[in-house]
């Protein structure tokens, strides 16, 4: 018993660190990064093992010539011995020539790992496979050493990729060897020199391969802080356009107007006053969802009438909707149970799909809301006859800065629909799309009842975003 629960930590604790590693590295827009970082360091590590190749080489070729010119027959070098080492270097020297050759191909960004491990291995495995051939065992310790101390400086990423590359050159050493019966015959005593070999190379292996993971995962924290910043303050730019416009074509159609003095209407300035509100929301949000770190949405809920939102949201985009000629039906029911929902947050998704629709299609579309109340969820849909988007693009269109066509009159970043999707599934919701082209667009998404929520949330019961 005392032993199983140190047992039991480490492998809890082992098992946790692979899962975040494992989770980390799922971003689609790191794993980018990390192929174009592992290719640009395999140029520099073939390179220089290319050169340290040569140098060794010298170096032999003059150790060799020393010892056959020196008066004791029994430390020269055979001819036969000099051929066999320098027919390996010119193997290994091809090797990596024909992996410089590959890393300028459209199969490098294919395959990283595999040319990681091709960049690798002749220098490793290539010596030991000879000494095979010669019926012998001989470790090229000097050239394991540099190779996985090369690759850990140069390469740091992917940390199980080095290991592979270890256990592989290793393994053959400790597994091959003895099956086939073969040992150095230069060693004295193979045993003990086989428990040197292994302790230093378990050490040597640790070292890089723990250096390697915490480069990776420094690497990936700024990466992804990075990543936050961008959607940061893209989402600012982004959510302020759209009220910011609405006002500014407000504006100035009363500075058209020829008289001095304007009158501008109660409405308008209630409206101004609100939208001016609802930008100062917005940046609120916005900031509070920076500073929680976190890649999901702040959220204030509270029960909200999805009418009463949508008529809202409809209101501050006329401006918008006359300017490019667009026509909105609002089908949503005003005697849909309440929703409980961010309204400030909701508005942005509703004001980002409207307004979606309208830069991808030339003027004089047609978009329709509608709603409907499930068991537990409200599914609200907007839906165009526009032109409508192929199989691939509805598969891709929530992906962060992916933009489906050039949006016309549009400096967008692919990033509303990016936000749209976190702010649904903050709510616990869904959201997709369902489009083919020529055949227009609608969009969809979910919001939990509030009675539901709040039946629930005494019990404990968690919520079931797919089942409306």
């Amino acid at each position: 018993m005392l032993y199983k629960m140190p047992l039991s930590r480490f492998a809890k604790t082992v098992s946790s660190v692979l899962a975040r590693v494992q989770q980390a590295g799922n971003s689609a827009e790191y794993q980018a990064w990390r192929c174009r970082f592992m290719l640009n360091r395999l140029h520099w590590f073939v390179w220089i093992t290319i050169i340290a190749c040569l140098t060794f080489l010298i170096l032999g070729l003059c150790i060799t010539s020393v010892l056959n010119a020196s008066s004791n027959p029994s430390k020269a070098v055979s001819q036969e011995e000099i051929l066999i080492d320098l027919m390996t270097y010119i193997a290994i020297e091809l090797s990596l020539l024909l992996c410089l050759i590959l890393l300028k191909s459209p199969w490098a960004s294919r395959y990283p790992e595999l040319l990681f491990l091709c960049c690798s291995w002749p220098i490793t495995l290539l010596p030991q496979i000879q000494a095979t051939l010669q019926g012998k065992a001989d470790p090229v310790l000097i050239a394991w050493t540099i190779v996985f101390l090369a690759q850990a400086t140069l390469i740091p990423v992917n940390w199980q990729l080095h290991v592979v590359s270890q256990v592989a050159t290793i393994g053959y050493y400790f597994c091959v060897n003895p099956l086939l019966g073969l040992s150095n015959p230069e060693v004295e005593n193979p045993v003990l020199n086989n428990i040197i070999i292994f302790v230093f190379y378990f050490w040597i292996c640790l070292i890089c391969d723990l250096g390697v993971y915490l480069y990776e995962r420094l690497q990936r924290s700024e990466f992804e802080s990075k990543r936050q910043l961008q959607v940061f303050l893209h989402g600012v730019s982004h959510d302020l356009r759209n009220p910011v416009t609405g006002t500014l074509m407000v504006l100035n159609n009363l500075l058209q107007k020829p008289d001095a003095t304007i009158a501008i209407p109660r409405s308008i300035l209630e409206r101004m006053v609100q939208g001016s509100d609802r930008q100062l929301q917005l940046i609120n949000s916005l900031l509070e969802a920076h500073a929680s770190d976190v890649q999901g949405i702040v959220l204030h809920t509270e029960p909200i009438r999805l009418s009463e939102l949508v008529s809202s949201s409809v209101a501050d985009l006329e401006p918008i909707l006359e300017q490019n000629q667009a026509t909105l039906k609002n089908l949503v029911p005003e005697d849909l149970p309440l929703m409980a929902a961010d309204s400030t947050q909701l508005w942005r998704v509703v004001s980002n799909l409207i307004t979606n629709a309208i830069k991808h299609n030339p003027p004089g579309l047609t978009i329709t809301l509608s709603a409907t109340a499930g068991a537990k969820m409200i599914r609200c849909s907007i839906e165009d006859n526009g032109v409508g988007m192929s199989k691939e693009q509805c598969e891709r269109l929530f992906e962060l800065y992916f933009r489906s066509s050039p949006m016309r009159d549009s400096l967008g970043l692919g990033l509303g629909l990016y936000l749209c999707r976190q702010i649904i599934h903050a709510h616990s919701g869904e959201i997709g799309v369902i489009s083919s082209l020529g055949a227009g667009t609608k969009f969809w998404f979910t919001i939990p009842i509030e009675s539901y929520v709040a039946t629930n949330r005494g019990l404990g019961t968690p919520l079931h975003p797919a089942d409306p």
